[in-house]
């Protein structure tokens, strides 16, 4: 029998409580990227905006729909399985932003030598990131889809209520494939495989920006802290997402009849983009290494994640008020 959570378990103090270690990390890598430039910027003054660009960089980069995509169709998941998934939004971010670390050491130490070799830095990941996003989010959408039928036709009186997923060929053949993320630590390999892609334009431009400081004779202390402000940038926005969507979606779990419609709405919102978001990556990927796909090749999803948040928490604030707007008319009504 499936635990019914209390209403203290998903309020907004509670889930920040059970994230704060989470925040204390994030807080640690702010710390150390500043102390980084400030150490570097006494002797190359300019350094400063370049912090703050490699931090903006970060924070553009977790906009990315296929960040938002990933982060809540696996919170939603892992709550349906009965897993704490405080953390995902900060995994996902450290294993995305390890790759943008390792490229940048690479570019202080190799300069243009490094960003010669680029394209074929890019080939390679081409054929693993959007692969690896397009299939997981496939996977997700999948398994949050059927969860709104499943749960829709119990609205309806027209089934039981059991949302785990169960039964079927496509089911069975899924199932192990989507117990490979069974835990939030679990997508910090799933963010690396990801950032190999390097298609977007902040990492290029922070590569540049690593070799370009090599080149000036800025110590190491001020190559590094531009890796580090920018995974800090994009880590705060990851992990904030993740601990959004954990309060919004386990807020749903509790009274879940009376909040079953908001449930619905937003799992089904977030499932869709996310096989809307994984069916063009591989078809792009498809087009890159196949058959040129002209069309598909000109979709751009960047926008999506800003949607996608921005819908999703719309849908939020609605539903709270007209829930507590339902219970303070209940609670007037004469006894």
């Amino acid at each position: 029998m499936q635990n019914v959570p209390s209403k203290s378990s998903f309020s907004i103090v509670h889930t920040f409580k059970q994230s704060s270690v989470y925040f204390v990390l994030v807080l640690v890598l702010h710390l150390l990227g500043a102390l980084f430039l400030v150490l570097a910027s006494s002797k190359a003054p300019l350094l400063l905006g370049l912090g703050l660009t490699a931090y903006g960089f970060g924070m553009r980069h977790a906009w990315d729909a296929d960040h938002i995509a990933v982060i809540d169709n696996t919170t939603r998941k892992l709550l349906e399985l009965e897993r704490k998934p405080h953390g995902v939004g900060f995994f996902f971010s450290i294993g995305h932003s390890s790759v943008v670390f390792l490229l940048s050491i690479a570019a202080g130490l190799l300069g243009q030598k490094l960003l010669g070799h680029q394209s074929a830095i890019a080939a390679f990941g081409g054929w693993v990131g959007p692969l690896v996003a397009g299939v997981y989010l496939l996977l997700v959408a999948f398994f949050n889809l059927r969860f709104c039928f499943t749960n829709l036709q119990t609205l309806q009186g027209q089934g039981h209520s059991h949302s785990h997923i169960n039964g079927g060929l496509l089911s069975r053949l899924l199932g192990p494939l989507l117990k490979l993320v069974s835990k939030a630590w679990h997508v910090v390999g799933l963010g690396f495989l990801m950032g190999l892609g390097f298609d977007t334009a902040s990492e290029v431009a922070l590569l540049a920006l690593s070799a370009g400081a090599a080149q000036q004779g800025i110590s190491w202390f001020g190559i590094l802290s531009l890796p580090l402000l920018f995974a800090a940038g994009m880590t705060l926005l990851d992990t904030l997402d993740g601990v959004f969507m954990t309060h919004a979606y386990g807020w749903a779990q509790v009274d879940a009849r009376a909040k079953q419609r908001y449930n619905l709405m937003v799992t089904g919102l977030s499932g869709t983009l996310a096989l809307v978001i994984g069916s063009v990556s591989l078809l792009q990927w498809f087009s890159a290494h196949f058959v040129r796909l002209t069309l598909i090749d000109g979709i751009d999803l960047s926008s999506l994640g800003f949607w996608l948040a921005g819908s999703c928490l719309v849908l939020f604030c609605v539903a709270n008020t007209l829930y507590t707007q339902r219970n303070r008319a209940l609670e007037a009504l004469p006894e």
